[in-house]
């Protein structure tokens, strides 16, 4: 049995995702920015060694370390809408080797509704330095994200995992084409110019040639700002109903926990197609029975990409053998985290023993010695009287021939 970093066993995830929930229920646990600020102040004020979270359109996840998950829980439901119940019946929680597996699953994009998502990493990498922001990030759990990282990125770099491209943001494009093929001076309205509508964006103006973009963001300076380095229109928040009314084209992109796009913005008969890839829904349902008018929410957007995920799910196998690689890899680090404090004090003793006689000879002979040792208590584990037997072996180099 490995001898692991004291904090690897009380690592600990609380999550709820599309696998169990649908969009309305991750609705009420999803977290906004402000949200996710007064829990982590919370993680603080608890004196939790370590937390962060990841709140998407498809999953919020706490992450900490703590004795149990059910600390993390209570924080989740206490900074959402959520209630312990539906967690209980639709959520999970993991601790241990068993959420470190998670987060590489997650950080890969092996968990994620579109197998092999780009944007999930981007994600995490996000909910870490926000963590960190509100000092939430300690030394193992820096680590632990690092090594997810690597791992996501060597999965990337050698399995088609994430081949092809294929995203919630890019899916709408595809949408797009197969339900309006003449989008030649469509007017395309964005509402939502944040980091995923900015992924939207960028996706409208490479891929959709010809038509009439216009952004609209309730900060206008945003979406001006995003309108002008797109070539894009722009129109002020005050203006979006009759923005939605005039549009061939609406793509949702908000956080609002209440619904911004209502039935009382359309007036003008037309065919319109919406595209509502926010969480919590930000359009109202009720939309979808004005005549003329499609809506189609995030859930509904991401099942139409079955064909490539069937290719994606072939390079399953490949990509959970890095992770177990990297899984190793972290193993090894723990041991070793566990014996530094030996291998520090028997270098502090080892100095104080030739101080007399100090010379760049003897310091040498510490450095190789020590080091030695360290790799010996890695691939041997030596545990208890073990490690005396290691110690005697390094010092005295005969100790083995004659014992």
């Amino acid at each position: 049995m490995i001898n692991i970093h004291n904090d690897l066993p009380d690592f600990c995830i609380a999550g709820i995702n599309y696998r169990k929930s649908d969009v309305i229920v991750r609705g009420k646990f999803s977290l906004t920015t402000e949200q996710c600020d007064q829990l982590l102040n919370e993680v603080v004020k608890k004196h939790i060694p370590g937390a962060f979270v990841l709140s998407t359109c498809n999953r919020t996840e706490i992450y900490g370390i703590t004795s149990s998950p059910q600390e993390l829980i209570e924080l989740l439901c206490l900074h959402t809408q959520g209630r312990i119940k539906d967690f209980v019946e639709q959520g999970y929680t993991h601790t241990g080797i068993k959420a470190v597996e998670h987060l590489f699953k997650m950080a890969a994009g092996i968990d994620s509704q579109i197998i092999g998502d780009h944007e999930i990493l981007s994600q995490l990498k996000m909910a870490a330095k926000f963590a960190k922001q509100h000092h939430c990030i300690n030394n193992f759990l820096e680590r632990i994200i690092n090594f997810a990282i690597e791992s996501s990125k060597k999965i990337k770099t050698e399995t088609k995992l994430s081949s092809g491209t294929v995203s919630v943001s890019y899916a709408a494009i595809e949408i797009i084409k197969e339900k309006i093929p003449d989008i030649r001076n469509k007017k395309i309205l964005l509402f939502g110019t944040g980091k995923f509508g900015n992924n939207v964006a960028t996706n409208l103006t490479t891929y959709l040639h010809g038509c009439n973009l216009i952004f609209c963001n309730r900060t206008d300076e945003k979406a001006a700002e995003l309108a002008k380095k797109c070539n894009a229109g722009f129109i002020n928040y005050k203006d979006l109903p009759g923005a939605v009314n005039q549009a061939d084209v609406v793509i949702v992109s908000t956080s609002s926990e209440s619904y911004s796009i209502l039935p009382s913005f359309f007036i003008e008969e037309k065919s319109r197609l919406i595209l509502d890839l926010s969480i919590p829904q930000n359009v109202d349902p009720a939309v979808k029975n004005i005549p003329g008018t499609e809506l189609m929410n995030v859930d509904e957007i991401s099942a139409i990409l079955n064909k490539t995920i069937d290719k994606r799910k072939a390079e399953i196998p490949k990509a959970l053998q890095i992770i177990d690689d990297t899984i190793e890899e972290l193993k090894e680090w723990c041991v070793l985290q566990a014996n530094n404090p030996v291998l520090r004090k028997m270098k502090l003793h080892l100095n104080e023993l030739v101080i007399e006689k100090a010379s760049i000879s003897n310091k040498e002979k510490i450095h190789k010695t020590v080091s030695s040792l360290a790799l010996q208590l890695k691939t041997e584990n030596n545990k208890g009287c073990l490690y005396i037997h290691a110690l005697n072996t390094h010092l005295h180099p005969d100790y083995e021939a004659n014992s």
